[in-house]
């Protein structure tokens, strides 16, 4: 990744914290932020498959409007990593047929609540969920597996979450995607004793190419068939500690796949 420190002040910079608490709201307001990701809790807002909680979802508007009364820009994240039980007890995403019941869910988000906010996020760290530290690394064709499987699902949720925006009137819809550029630590230490499956290439350039631009290189595969094209509107990039270094992760994405990059600081 190309040195840019001197972009450290001009990357977009969208905050992510982990709770809505009465301090971090507070502290939103007082450093000038623009953007703010809101996460909705899968699990909770559909406990049981294609059974939702409304109480759940009321939770999320409050969110959501709580942070747009601030005069921030809410991003809805419709996922961050934790798969309902029923759905990991049904193989997760090592199983195709699966793959609709993401897509179900993200549709009645974007129904229920998708007028609160007009810019998404499809995906959380999706490669750092799936290349774990080596003590629980996944096997190689599982992860790949499953990789693929949510870059398809992301392709086929991006039409989906437009579609179903533009059918309220609402035009200015924006999708992306969250990835971490930078490995953690453990996962970094297992790349050096060689105790990974992971590489630079699969961690961090291959699942980019498949869900921002539907690139699928070996050994992901395009089990959906997908088209190429451009499928994420943003680039979201975690995991750098220091800001030079997040710009640096930010100028390589950009320079990759030709989408904008934003800095999100968690």
């Amino acid at each position: 990744m190309p040195e840019t420190a001197e972009k450290v002040n001009t990357v977009p910079r969208l905050r992510a914290p982990k709770e809505l608490t009465d301090e971090t709201l507070a502290a939103l307001r007082r450093g000038g932020v623009s953007r703010c990701v809101v996460f909705a809790d899968w699990p909770a807002l559909e406990p049981e498959d294609n059974v939702y909680d409304e109480a759940a979802f009321d939770v999320l508007r409050r969110d959501l409007m709580t942070v747009g009364s601030l005069g921030i820009e809410p991003v809805l994240c419709l996922y961050r990593g934790v798969d309902p039980a029923w759905f990991s007890g049904r193989g997760g995403w090592l199983r195709e047929d699966n793959l609709r019941c993401y897509l179900r869910y993200a549709g009645r988000v974007a129904r229920s609540v998708g007028h609160l906010a007009s810019e998404y996020i499809t995906f959380y760290e999706p490669n750092a969920r799936i290349w774990q530290d080596d003590g629980a690394r996944p096997r190689l064709a599982d992860a790949v597996t499953a990789i693929s499987f949510m870059a398809c699902t992301h392709i086929r949720a991006v039409r989906l979450i437009r579609d179903t925006r533009t059918q309220r009137g609402l035009e200015d819809t924006a999708v992306g995607i969250v990835m971490r550029l930078y490995p953690q630590l453990d996962l970094r230490r297992a790349l050096l004793r060689g105790k990974s499956h992971a590489t630079a290439t699969g961690y961090q350039l291959m699942p980019l190419l498949a869900m921002a631009l539907g690139e699928f290189r070996l050994p992901f595969r395009n089990v959906l068939r997908v088209q190429r094209g451009v499928w994420a509107d943003f680039i979201g990039v975690t995991g750098a500690p220091e800001p030079d270094k997040r710009a640096a992760c930010c100028a390589w994405a950009e320079e990759t796949t030709g989408i904008p990059a934003w800095s999100v600081e968690e």
